[in-house]
């Protein structure tokens, strides 16, 4: 598993006035580490909101990638299977896709 650099999950939002949507973590001892701030978007509120909670959800997706891509394993004929159940099909690419997604969160 990548080395993980990021502040540790789990990420919250707080909307703090009307201009400004605060992604947070909670840190040991009650501390609240600022992620990111979500500004106002030419889309509305509602645009904002959805950017925040994306960017929230950040460390348990990139959980979630990481616990796909080790549970696949590829034998000799380029077949994807998964290492403790049957035959899967992932969908073209999806792999290589979920892959570089970690690559760009973790180096």
């Amino acid at each position: 598993m990548p080395e993980q650099k990021h502040t540790p999950g789990p990420w919250y939002t707080h909307r703090n006035g009307f201009s400004t949507v605060y992604v947070e973590a909670r840190l040991r001892q009650g501390v609240i580490q600022e992620v990111a701030a979500c500004g106002p978007t030419e889309a509305g509120q509602e645009q904002q909101e959805a950017n925040a909670k994306l960017i929230a959800a950040a460390p348990e997706l990139l959980e979630a990638l990481i616990e796909v891509t080790a549970s696949l394993a590829w034998n000799a004929h380029g077949e994807c299977r998964a290492i403790h159940e049957g035959p899967i099909m992932p969908s073209s690419g999806a792999v290589e896709m979920a892959r570089a997604a970690i690559a760009k969160a973790t180096s």
